[in-house]
């Protein structure tokens, strides 16, 4: 009897360890999976001119090229029909300023013209015509990327200084008149701060009848050159 206890034991620990060997903490077994999600962003680049799209001043040089309307340059009208035509200045210089507000500005602006009427024989009449002309007024411009379209107006006035000889005679004359000057132009912003401009100018300058033999004279007036931009 002891003899058949003792192998039932021996038999039920047989079949026992196994099982714990497989499962020793005996709870069963579980496998957990992670999914991992990668989110990508596409961040697009867009070119800078490190130039802002509101400067607060602007500055400008640059060159003007003149044509003036019909004009008599003389010491009375008995030779004006012959001596005031239109008179061509392919010498000048331009500066301006402009202090902005958003897409309004005051503008100021400053040049001089210089004509020369070189005679082809020695003693023959000749004359040098200075023209200077400041002026304050307006500027609207629109600034959708590295092209800026303005326009302006402004008032101010034109100074001119005649020399040479006339008939014969020397011949100098100032005269300072009042003029209105309106028209449009374009920037184009190339750098950090700066850019180049071209633009096209009406002029009205008004005269004086008794002197000038005239009320008014039409010039036309194109320029160019350098602007720096500043915040």
């Amino acid at each position: 009897m002891k003899t058949l206890v003792l192998a039932t034991a021996v038999a039920a620990a047989c079949v026992s360890t196994p099982a714990l060997a497989q499962n020793p903490g005996g709870a069963p077994t579980s496998t957990q999976s992670t999914t991992t999600k990668t989110t990508q962003s596409t961040t697009t680049f867009v070119p800078s001119t490190g130039t802002t799209n509101r400067p607060t001043y602007e500055f400008s040089l640059g060159y003007q090229w003149l044509r003036t309307g019909e004009f008599c340059a003389a010491f009375d009208d008995s030779t004006c029909n012959e001596d005031n035509d239109p008179t061509t200045f392919p010498a000048g210089v331009l500066i301006d300023a402009v202090r902005n507000f958003g897409a309004f500005g005051i503008v100021g602006e400053a040049g001089w013209s210089r004509a020369e009427d070189t005679p082809g024989s020695a003693g023959a009449d000749r004359l040098e015509t200075d023209l200077f002309h400041a002026g304050l007024g307006v500027r609207f411009t629109g600034r959708p990327g590295r092209v800026w379209p303005y326009a302006q107006v402004l008032g101010g006035i034109v100074y001119n200084r005649f020399d040479g000889i006339v008939g014969g005679l020397d011949f100098v004359d100032t005269r300072t008149r009042v003029m209105a000057q309106g028209g449009a132009g374009v920037t184009f912003v190339i750098g950090d701060g700066w850019g180049i401009f071209l633009d096209g100018m009406y002029r009205r300058m008004f005269l004086d009848e008794d002197e000038d033999f005239q009320t008014g004279r039409n010039d036309i007036r194109i320029a160019g050159g350098f602007r720096l931009i500043l915040d």
